[in-house]
């Protein structure tokens, strides 16, 4: 999983499909997600500012505001045979739900919201990786790393110090 960026709208010349390019933000890979032509527009209006959904996006805001919870990050999941799903993370008392919704829709929100947009291919190395004890934890790959350094066995110890003078 890696966090990407809309990068453009497109209709494809030969299939006429509508396109949402994204980047990822560390490989770079360019991802096409196939978009309703229908809801293309709700995407292009919100990347220029003009999506009129802003009072809905704010009410919804504050409402889980309200609740005590928080919004977290946008997973978009892209599977060659069934194409694209998406979920937006709620955390809420130290527990974290998914909740499942339109990617057009939940992409806009997130662009709106300024909430990160990470994709999720399982073709990718880093979903086919074995022996990883965070495989299947609903966690981006980014702090991935991280988190086995401080769950290894030598982290224990804590990380060594270079700095030779005591404060």
């Amino acid at each position: 999983m890696e966090r990407a960026l809309v990068k453009r709208l497109y209709r494809e010349e030969t299939s006429l499909e509508t396109v949402m390019l994204m980047e990822a933000t560390q490989t770079k890979e360019r991802i096409k997600i196939t978009i309703p032509y229908q809801k293309a527009g709700i995407l292009a209006l919100e990347a220029h500012g003009l999506n009129d959904r802003c009072p809905l996006y704010s009410m919804f805001s504050q409402c889980v505001d309200a609740l005590g919870a928080a919004f977290g990050v946008v997973v978009i999941s892209c599977k060659k045979q069934v194409g694209a799903s998406g979920a937006i993370s709620l955390s809420q008392g130290g527990r974290t739900r998914w909740v499942d919704a339109d990617v057009v829709e939940l992409v806009a929100f997130a662009l709106h919201s300024s909430i990160p947009i990470y994709v999720d291919r399982p073709d990718s190395l880093e979903t086919q990786r074995e022996g990883s004890p965070l495989r299947g934890a609903e966690v981006p790959s980014v702090f991935e790393a991280a988190l086995e350094d401080i769950l290894s066995p030598d982290a224990e110890s804590g990380p060594a110090s270079t700095d030779s003078t005591e404060r």
